[in-house]
C-alpha cells in the first residue's frame, strides 16, 4: 500500500498510515487490537448494540471528548444535551431527533446521568458513569499495547488502559477531531456494510478472528452462531454477511453462512481500517502527552 492511497487530508497525522501498515510487526499488532477489541466487547450485547454503529459510535466519542474538555466555569464548554446535538449533527450523522434517543438509551441503562450544575440548576449535565469511562479507557488501551509494538510512537513498554488524566487528556484530543474522524470513517466505503449497521463491526472484527485462527481465510460459523455472539438477529447477520458478500468483501459457500470465505478486498480493506486507528491513536497520544506536560512541570 502506498502513501498516496492514504493522503486524503481528513487527519493531519504525525505518523502516517502506511509507516504501520508497512512495519513487519503490522499483522501481528492488528491481530492483537482484534482479540482485545473482541476480549471488551463479545458478551456485552446491551453495550454493542448502543455503540457499533457509525452514527452511535460518533455519538458516544462525542460524549465522552466533550465530558473530558468541559470547564464547569465556562458554560459554553458544559455538555448539555444541546451541547451535544450541535456537535453530533454538525457531523452530518445523525440527527437531533436521533442524539437525543441515543443519550435516552444510555440513560435509561445507566451508562449516562443528568445532573444539575452547582451554580445554574435549571442546566442539566450529561455525566458518563465509571463503566463507560472505563470502557472507553479499555478501548484505548488495547490500541495503544498495538501501537506499542511499532517503535514509531512514545509507547514503549505501555500496556493496561491509560491511567485516568492520560485518558482524560487523549479525549479532549479528540474533540477538535471529530470532523476528520468522520470524513475518515467515510473514506473506508468498502467496509460500509459493516460499519452502517447495528453489531456489525463485531460481525467484522468475529470473522476476522476465525479467518485467521484457522489460517485459510475460511471462518466455519454460521448466521446463527454469529446472531448469539452480537445478540441481534438471525436475519441481521444474514443480511450483513450478503451486503459485504455483494461488495467483494466475502463468498458464502454453504446454506446459513457455516463456509465465509474472506476475499483479498476484506485484508485489504481491514488492513487500512487498522492502519488509520494506530496512525489515529499516536496523533491523540502525542497530542495528550504535549498537553500534559505543562501540568507535569507546575507540579
Amino acid at each position: 500500500m502506498d502513501q498516496v492511497s492514504f493522503d486524503d487530508s481528513s487527519v493531519a497525522f504525525h505518523v502516517p498510515p502506511f509507516e504501520f501498515l508497512r512495519a513487519p510487526v503490522f499483522a501481528a499488532a492488528r491481530d492483537g487490537v482484534i482479540a482485545g477489541k473482541l476480549a471488551l466487547y463479545e458478551g456485552n450485547h446491551l453495550f454493542n448494540r448502543l455503540i457499533l454503529e457509525e452514527g452511535r459510535f460518533l455519538c458516544y466519542l462525542a460524549t465522552l471528548s466533550l465530558h473530558a474538555a468541559q470547564d464547569t466555569a465556562r458554560s459554553s464548554t458544559w455538555l448539555t444535551l444541546g451541547r451535544l446535538q450541535r456537535e453530533v449533527t454538525e457531523l452530518g450523522v445523525a440527527s437531533r431527533n436521533r442524539v437525543e434517543a441515543q443519550v435516552s438509551c444510555l440513560r435509561k441503562y445507566g451508562f449516562l446521568t443528568q445532573q444539575p450544575h452547582a451554580s445554574d440548576r435549571r442546566v442539566r449535565l450529561l455525566v458518563p458513569n465509571d463503566a463507560l469511562l472505563a470502557r472507553d479507557a479499555g478501548i484505548l488501551g488495547v490500541l495503544l499495547a498495538g501501537l506499542s509494538e511499532f517503535g514509531l510512537s512514545p509507547t514503549e513498554g505501555r500496556k493496561g488502559p491509560p491511567g485516568a488524566d492520560l485518558h482524560r487528556a487523549m479525549r479532549r484530543a479528540t474533540l477538535p477531531r471529530l470532523p476528520g474522524l468522520s470524513r475518515l470513517i467515510c473514506r473506508h466505503a468498502p467496509l460500509a456494510p459493516f460499519f452502517t449497521h447495528d453489531c456489525g463491526y463485531m460481525i467484522l472484527l468475529l470473522l476476522l478472528r476465525g479467518a485467521r485462527e484457522n489460517g485459510d481465510d475460511a471462518v466455519s460459523t454460521g448466521y446463527q452462531r454469529l446472531a448469539t455472539q452480537t445478540g441481534v438477529s438471525r436475519t441481521h447477520v444474514r443480511r450483513i454477511v450478503e451486503a459485504a458478500r455483494e461488495a467483494g468483501l466475502l463468498a458464502t459457500e454453504a446454506r446459513g453462512g457455516h463456509d465465509i470465505r474472506l476475499m483479498p478486498a476484506m485484508w485489504h480493506a481491514a488492513d487500512r481500517w487498522f492502519a488509520d486507528q494506530f496512525a489515529l491513536t499516536d496523533l491523540l497520544l502525542r497530542e495528550a502527552l504535549a498537553d500534559l506536560r505543562p501540568q507535569t512541570a507546575a507540579a
